[in-house]
């Protein structure tokens, strides 16, 4: 790329952020006044900033007696009505435990100062617990879906058995692999209060270690990946060709600031890398660029996809409960 492309390159990116967005019948806003989105936001960090010291008591409990209990150890959901019934309570434990994201309705106005971007491969949104020497794997809704040793700490019987992990993963079938998206404990320290930039830093930090990238039969039976993540005033064509050749469900955008909320928050938002060059005006490798048959914008897109994600887990939750 030469140096005439890049000024142009970073002429449309400070257009981008300066100026309304229009594409055909709907809007995508960014001025000086604040929209829904955006004040949402606004109040979410202003309340982070409020209920630190509460939020940290408060999330404690992801480490206290609930975890800490022989209760899960030894039951059996389809032994007697007894234990069906704890089954359903566990379920309802983990129920809403994951953070999830918004559409990205509105571009931040920080966005290239306080955002970063995180690459979602598809696969299946799953928390990975680890304590007592076992690492349990456990749907969105609170649904068990496997057991299995680990080195996270806790997850299997190494030097740190006693400890508790939990981190939020995306489970990719086809590689048997876990890439992990965040962190809400690591060997029994908690981190949901911690702002995401830190949060991604003891990750990385963590998850470079060889014993998680290979798999071992012993202690840690699947890889647990660390995902790439960069700014967003970072050059995201190159962040984008740059990436794995890896199913791409989606981009996350987190704020630095934001920490782990459990259920929806717009400090965290989503768009389909198709969406890339419509929103934010920028191109993405042509295995990025394929649309849904009968795409006509973004807006169309998420509004017809919501009745589908009603159903969804709608059905996901009757499933859970048979």
């Amino acid at each position: 790329m030469n140096g005439s492309t890049e000024r142009q390159n970073a002429n449309s990116r400070y257009l981008l952020y300066k100026k309304p967005i229009s594409k055909d019948n709907y809007k995508l806003e960014i001025d000086y006044e604040e929209s829904p989105q955006e004040s949402r936001r606004h109040e979410f960090l202003n309340q982070q900033k409020k209920n630190r010291e509460a939020a940290f008591n408060s999330n404690r409990g992801i480490l206290g007696e609930d975890y800490n209990s022989e209760e899960e150890d030894d039951m059996e959901i389809d032994v007697d009505k007894g234990k069906k019934n704890f089954a359903k309570y566990h379920r309802r434990y983990y129920d809403n435990y994951l953070m999830l994201s918004e559409w990205m309705l509105e571009v931040p106005q920080d966005l290239t100062e306080n955002w970063l971007v995180v690459p979602c491969p598809k696969g299946r949104r799953t928390l990975l617990v680890a304590r007592k020497g076992k690492t349990k794997a456990y749907a969105r809704r609170g649904k068990r879906l496997a057991t299995f040793s680990s080195a996270l700490p806790g997850g299997s019987n190494g030097e740190y058995k006693s400890s508790c992990s939990i981190i939020d993963c995306i489970w990719v079938a086809e590689e048997k692999t876990y890439y992990v998206l965040d962190v809400l404990a690591w060997a029994s320290q908690p981190f949901v209060n911690c702002d995401a930039e830190f949060r991604f830093f003891w990750l990385k930090s963590k998850l470079d270690q060889k014993e998680f990238q290979e798999k071992n039969l012993q202690s840690n039976n699947f890889p647990i990946l660390a995902l790439p993540r960069v700014p967003c005033n970072s050059d995201l064509c190159s962040f984008l060709e740059s990436l794995p050749p890896l199913p791409l469900d989606g981009i996350l955008f987190y704020h630095r600031q934001a920490h782990y909320t459990h259920g929806r928050t717009p400090l965290v938002t989503w768009l389909k890398p198709f969406m890339l060059p419509e929103v934010l005006g920028i191109s993405v490798p042509s295995s990025m660029d394929e649309k849904p048959n009968g795409y006509i914008d973004m807006r169309h897109f998420v509004n017809r996809n919501k009745t589908k994600k009603i159903m969804d887990d709608l059905m996901e939750s009757t499933n859970e409960s048979l």
